[in-house]
């Protein structure tokens, strides 16, 4: 049976499913994660899974997407999301236990009460109580963990006397203003994973109260892999959790997690059946695609929008026509044909093209000649200063980066380059929030264009790298995460207002719509897609 039985129905006219062609058939089989007889559970074959660069961290709170791959199978969520059967595609609206067996919500939708599952065990067999929950989300609120502290935040929680624990296995979360868009849902995101107090705190020291050293390479969770063999630059083996307490016990044995910074050699690995799960370049993948061995799947990522932004107080993009002028002058068509080679999709505006509200918008169009004009009644004019674009190297935004850079010759601008590593980056960019200029997808939760816009321009959020600010665009956007999923007219109006300060100000220039891209053995089966890309190992089966 293909993998593909298992993945992705077209989710409008505008989804692409590379590999199996465009205007593809929706998905024919459906997604059931077998049960296992108890001498099943973690038989199976070890699983590789090819990544271009070691993590920094193992921190679910503070963390990359590909850590979020792995605390996704080491830890347990609350709640998780029901994967939809006939596509195998998460689906965000329907909720369904996971750590908590069941919740409850008051009458005036300010009280949100958790009841753990009894059954739930960490790895050490100590059980999972409301005081691991109490200080996993304490951990993110008081430690300032980033990524994770923002995505909490999100659904409404700020302080950490909104929780009380009420019994070891009873939670209560209460919300001032009321329950938002994202309250309930949240609590299966990654950020809102749930660790081991206990060993967290056996592991900290008095200048780390939080364990953020420890848990670097150590890990405690309840999840259905557990962290197994290290060689760091190298590999992380996690290994079946044939204890698990959950309904999806994990089939294969091992996930190894292998370092190969060569994207032609992950593709190599993957086309002589070496491999089972990689993530490439749209050149690879145009290459694989052909391939007897794997599978590659493409559609278009929820509100995934890879943007230049640029911070509007800093030369030369302190001049309104200098900011209009790049806008004009970046070749659009021209990077999603060079750079992504059909594995992202077109975009004319900061919203997706299967986000509500999307409207093709002309401003992103490419106009050379409107551009120079734009340059020349600058005031830079004949000596626009020089700027630097810091990006990951080897990425796809390095590759764009390049074509940009010969577009904004032509109009008299000097783009400078500045290659980093991974980590390097997310440490200037994450860490510091200290670039100028940035070429950046931020891979949003929710298919919502408040939300990215929370993450991407909101004063003090961990992925606003470019530091910008701007008092109403704040507001509206945490509004917005206040107003019920019902209300379409009060959320459209607040999104409306801050694309226009977005659009108005000329503060972004969408470069294309990313695209969940995945080349996937065919000897691998029951496939789902999470989001963030992550897949769920404990629900893999065979394909015989």
């Amino acid at each position: 049976m293909a993998i593909r039985e298992f993945l992705l129905r077209a989710v409008a006219a505008s989804t692409l499913l590379t590999g199996l062609g465009a205007g593809a058939a929706l998905a024919q089989g459906q997604f059931s994660t077998a049960p296992l007889a108890a001498d099943q559970v973690g038989a199976g074959p070890r699983l590789i899974y090819l990544h271009h660069e070691y993590p920094a961290t193992l921190d679910p709170q503070n963390t990359s997407a590909f850590v979020g791959q792995l605390a996704m199978e080491l830890f347990d969520t609350l709640v998780t999301y029901e994967i939809d059967p006939a596509t195998g595609i998460a689906d965000q609206t329907k909720i369904v236990p996971r750590l908590a067996q069941s919740w409850d919500i008051s009458p005036d939708n300010k009280t949100l009460t958790f009841h753990l599952n009894p059954a739930a065990k960490f790895w050490d067999g100590s059980p999972v109580t409301a005081d691991d929950v109490y200080f996993s989300i304490e951990r993110a609120l008081v430690g300032r963990m980033g990524w994770g502290t923002t995505q909490i935040e999100t659904g409404g929680i700020y302080k950490i006397d909104q929780l009380k624990v009420i019994d070891p296995n009873t939670i209560e979360i209460s919300y001032p203003d009321g329950m938002g868009r994202y309250s309930l849902r949240n609590f299966a995101t990654v950020s809102l994973t749930v660790l081991s107090k206990a060993a967290c705190e056996a592991g900290r020291s008095a200048d780390d109260p939080w364990c953020v050293e420890w848990i670097r390479k150590n890990a405690m969770g309840s999840g259905p892999y557990m962290l197994g063999e290290q060689k760091s630059g190298e590999y992380i083996i996690t290994t079946s959790n044939k204890n698990y307490w959950g309904d999806a016990k994990p089939y294969y044995s091992e996930v190894m997690f292998r370092v190969v910074p060569d994207g032609q050699t992950r593709m190599l690995l993957m086309d002589g059946g070496e491999a089972d799960f990689a993530f490439l370049t749209p050149n690879e993948y145009a290459v694989l695609k052909g391939s007897g061995g794997s599978q590659v799947f493409s559609i278009p990522s929820q509100q995934d929008i890879t943007v230049m932004r640029w911070k509007p107080d800093v030369a030369p993009f302190d001049d309104p026509k200098i900011r209009e002028a790049v806008i004009k002058a970046v070749p659009y068509e021209r990077i999603v044909a060079e750079v992504c080679k059909g594995f992202c999709t077109p975009v004319q505006n900061l919203v997706g093209v299967s986000t509500p509200g999307y409207v093709a918008d002309p401003e992103f169009s490419t106009d050379i000649e409107a551009a120079k004009a734009l340059v020349a009644s600058s005031k830079y004019a004949g000596s626009v200063p020089s700027f630097e674009v810091p990006v990951v190297q080897g990425s796809s935004n390095m590759a764009a980066a390049v074509i940009i850079q010969d577009a904004l010759r032509e109009i008299g601008l000097d783009m400078q380059i500045k290659p980093l590593t991974q980590n390097a980056f997310d440490d200037a960019a994450w860490g510091k929030r200290d670039l100028k200029v940035s070429i950046h997808a931020m891979g949003p939760w929710w298919n919502d264009f408040m939300y990215w816009a929370y993450w991407m321009f909101r004063s003090d959020s961990a992925t606003n790298h470019i530091q910008y600010s701007n008092a109403t665009l704040d507001k509206d956007v945490v509004d917005a995460l206040r107003i019920p999923q019902d209300d379409t007219a009060g959320y459209m109006k607040l999104q409306d207002e801050v694309l226009g300060i977005l659009n108005g100000d000329h503060l972004a220039a969408p470069l294309f719509q990313v695209n969940w891209n995945a080349a996937i053995s065919n000897r691998v089966c029951n496939v789902s897609k999470f989001p963030w890309g992550t897949i769920l190992f404990s629900s893999l089966r065979p394909c015989s």
